[in-house]
């Protein structure tokens, strides 16, 4: 019928056409995968490039510092009300309404005056001795401290 050298490159033929066939099914198949990649990947990838996480961590670093100030603070006033309250006879509301119209008569912020009280400076003689004219027993009705925390502040001329 036919010649040996014609049915085997027919054969050839065949092959090479299947393996055609299956490489671009496969190359098909990847391109696929690669579309479904970056259409999850681009959204991220943009917000990425629109907003850099080295700004984020920026400010986060500027957060966590704020907080830790915020901490030191908190720490250095809560210590100036509970020398205010043994030392004065004052609650803690009043022992902080001090801080704060002391803060507010010499213009500084209440963490500097706290400060200044525990290290006794000069500029507030609250924390060295009492002024005249504040109670040093509260009454039975647990009312004077309002006149306490009026007489500690008007005792400290501002500078």
């Amino acid at each position: 019928m036919g010649d040996p050298d014609r049915t085997d490159l027919a054969e050839r033929l065949r092959l090479v056409d299947s393996l055609l066939t299956v490489a671009t099914d496969i190359v098909s198949s990847l391109q696929r995968v690669l579309t479904e990649v970056h259409h999850e990947l681009g959204p991220a990838r943009r917000e990425e490039e629109a907003h850099p996480r080295d700004a984020e961590i920026a400010e986060l670093r500027r957060e966590v510092a704020q907080l830790r100030e915020g901490l030191a603070s908190r720490a250095v006033i809560e210590r100036a009300k509970g020398v205010l309250m043994h030392g004065h006879g004052v609650t803690e509301a009043e022992s902080f309404t001090l801080l704060t119209e002391l803060s507010q008569r010499t213009h500084r912020k209440v963490r500097d005056v706290a400060a200044d009280l525990l290290d006794g400076a000069p500029g507030l003689p609250v924390a060295a001795r009492r002024p005249t004219g504040v109670p040093t027993d509260r009454p039975p009705d647990g009312t004077g401290g309002d006149a306490a925390v009026r007489a500690l502040a008007t005792a400290v001329d501002p500078p």
